[in-house]
C-alpha cells in the first residue's frame, strides 16, 4: 500500500465529519447517515486521533469547527464539487443534450437568433437556454456553456472572448429628427430610458455621462426606468425616448435602422462577453460543436456592430 494510501483517512469517518460540519450536530448527522448519535461520535474521535488534532469544540447541546475542523471541512467540500462535477460529466459524455447558461438580454438579443440560424446546421444537437440574470457556472453547476460578462478573470473556467463591451444612446430615427439631436448637449431635451440593471459597469445614464466626462448640465428630470432591456428598446423605437445599448446587443434592431445612434459618443468599459466551459469538463463532440459555432456566429452574422 502506497504512503498516501496509508495517510488517507477511513472513508465512513470523512463522511462522518462532512455530515457533522454541514449540519453542525452529531445528532441530525446521524439522522441523515442513519446510523447512532454514538457511532457518528465515534467516528468524529476515530478521525481526529488519525489526523492528531480536534476538529470540532463540544459545547453544551452544539459543536463548533476549529481551525482544522474549517480547513479540513473546506478541502472536503471543494473535493465532493470535483466529484460531483465527475459524475456529471460521465453521465452527459455521449449525450447530444447541450445547456447554455446567459443573461437573459444575452439569450433574447444575442443566443437565441444564433440557434436559430444554425440550427439545420446540427439537428442532431438539443440546445437547452437557460436564460436568468444569474448565470451558472459551468464548473460547479449542471449546464455545459455559459456567456459570463467580466474581465474574464476565472481560475476554474475555460474562456474565449466574444465581445468588448461599448455602449452607446439610440433612439429612433423620427426622434432624432424631432428633437433635432446633433450633440450630447441635445439630449438634455430628451426623455432618457434606462434600464434598472446589475449587469454592467456602466448600466445607468449617470454612469454614462460620467464616463464619457460629460460635465454639462441636465434638468431635474429623472430618466424613465424599465426592468429590462427588450421594454427599453420597445419605448425607444416607438418614440418614447432614447435609451443606452450595447454594440453585441441588438444588432438586428440597429442594422434594420429601427433604432440609430445620434450622436457618435460611446463608453469602453473594459468588459467583455466570455464564452466559457468548466476547466476540468470533459471532452464531448456535442459540446465542441456548439462552441465552435457560437464562435463563428459572434465573427459573422452576430459580430458586434462595431
Amino acid at each position: 500500500m502506497s504512503s498516501s494510501r496509508k495517510r488517507l483517512p477511513p472513508l465512513n469517518t470523512i463522511a462522518a465529519f462532512e455530515a457533522s460540519a454541514r449540519l453542525m450536530s452529531f445528532t441530525s448527522a446521524a439522522a441523515e447517515l442513519s446510523l447512532s448519535q454514538g457511532a457518528v461520535s465515534r467516528q468524529i474521535q476515530r478521525l481526529e486521533e488519525r489526523i492528531g488534532t480536534a476538529l470540532f469544540e463540544r459545547r453544551h447541546k452544539k459543536i463548533e469547527l476549529t481551525k482544522a475542523g474549517d480547513i479540513f471541512y473546506r478541502a472536503i467540500c471543494e473535493s465532493l464539487v470535483s466529484i460531483r462535477r465527475a459524475v456529471m460529466d460521465i453521465e452527459r459524455l455521449n449525450s447530444t443534450h447541450v445547456t447554455i447558461s446567459a443573461s437573459l438580454a444575452m439569450s433574447s438579443f444575442w443566443i437565441m437568433p444564433a440557434i436559430l440560424k444554425f440550427k439545420h446546421l446540427a439537428p442532431e444537437i438539443n440546445i437547452s437556454i437557460l436564460a436568468n440574470d444569474q448565470v451558472l457556472d459551468p464548473f460547479r453547476d449542471a449546464v455545459d456553456l455559459a456567456i459570463l460578462y467580466g474581465d474574464g478573470a476565472w481560475p476554474d473556467l475555460n474562456s474565449y472572448k466574444l465581445f468588448d463591451e461599448k455602449i452607446f444612446p439610440v433612439c429612433s430615427d423620427s426622434y432624432a429628427t424631432e428633437h433635432m439631436i446633433k450633440s450630447i448637449d441635445d439630449l438634455k431635451r430628451c426623455t432618457l430610458i434606462e434600464v434598472v440593471s446589475e449587469n454592467s459597469v456602466c448600466g445607468s445614464w449617470e454612469d454614462w455621462f460620467n464616463q464619457i466626462g460629460y460635465t454639462g448640465k441636465f434638468g431635474n428630470t429623472q430618466p424613465l426606468q424599465v426592468s429590462n432591456y427588450d421594454l427599453a428598446y420597445r419605448a425607444a423605437e416607438a418614440g418614447q425616448g432614447i435609451t443606452l445599448a450595447w454594440n453585441y446587443g441588438p444588432q438586428e434592431i440597429l442594422r434594420s435602422k429601427r433604432l440609430i445612434r445620434p450622436v457618435d459618443e460611446y463608453v469602453d468599459t473594459g468588459m467583455a462577453e466570455y464564452l466559457v466551459t468548466g476547466l476540468s469538463s470533459a471532452e464531448r463532440p456535442a459540446i465542441d460543436r456548439v462552441r465552435a459555432l457560437l464562435i463563428e456566429y459572434s465573427k459573422g452574422e452576430g459580430a458586434a456592430v462595431f
